[in-house]
């Protein structure tokens, strides 16, 4: 699963890279700034934001571990 957190040089998005790091996925954190690309390409108009496979562009902002785990489809694991 190809990961990128889409956030911005203001965002205060440190419990969501916590939530990923004890989900234990790998992710790449990108800038909104340095990546308008991204912005345009996925309508991006509020950040946080997950883009997962570059087809899925999920608003993470306030979820928990579970919540985000829910929404990736992540199962358990043993």
């Amino acid at each position: 699963m190809d990961i990128k957190l889409l956030i911005t040089r203001t965002c205060h998005c440190s419990s969501i890279e916590q939530e990923l790091r004890d989900l234990g996925l790998a992710y790449e954190c990108c800038y909104a700034e340095d990546h308008p690309e991204l912005v345009e390409r996925f309508h991006i108009r509020h950040c946080p934001v997950l883009i997962v496979d570059e087809t899925r562009v999920i608003p993470v902002d306030g979820l928990m571990e579970g919540q985000i785990r829910a929404l990736l489809t992540i199962g358990e694991r043993p």
